[in-house]
């Protein structure tokens, strides 16, 4: 009985503390992710200023042109289809915003009325999407 209750309670124990041996104090690395904060996904915004606000995990945002592997910066697709994944992403006034200076904040001006979708992408220091791709996408509306 005693033999019992210990092995429960190393169980437990190890189950608690994530079981998993000590690694060195290295983390397992993260997947990289982006995520739209805003504008909601569903969003029913007033006015023609849209401003989108982006969070990343799993890899540093730097200034377009570090090619450091495991880094990138943000590009933004308003109603706009998605470039080629193989092919650096093109700068259109308005529509596809390189965000080159590793900011996670920009905002549209004049977005008309209606029903929207931003796409952001996460590419590397040459405007070539990451892969695998980190991307996030929201639909909204512009009353």
């Amino acid at each position: 009985m005693k033999n019992t209750l210990l092995a429960l309670a190393v169980c437990s124990l190890v189950a608690a503390c994530g079981g998993e041996a000590d690694s060195g104090g290295e983390a397992a690395p993260q997947t990289p992710s982006v995520t739209i904060l805003e504008p909601a996904g569903g969003a029913e915004l007033s006015g023609s200023t849209v401003t989108v606000r982006l969070a990343v995990t799993g890899m540093p945002i730097v200034p377009a042109g570090d090619m450091t592997p495991g880094t990138g910066h943000h590009h933004l697709y308003l109603d706009a289809e998605l470039a080629p994944a193989t092919a650096p992403v093109p700068a259109v006034p308005g529509s596809i915003v390189h965000m080159g200076d590793a900011s996670s904040t920009y905002t549209f001006e004049g977005v008309a009325p209606g029903e929207h979708r931003i796409i952001a992408v996460v590419a590397d220091g040459a405007h070539v999407p990451v892969q695998p791709a980190v991307q996030d996408t929201v639909v909204f509306t512009v009353r």
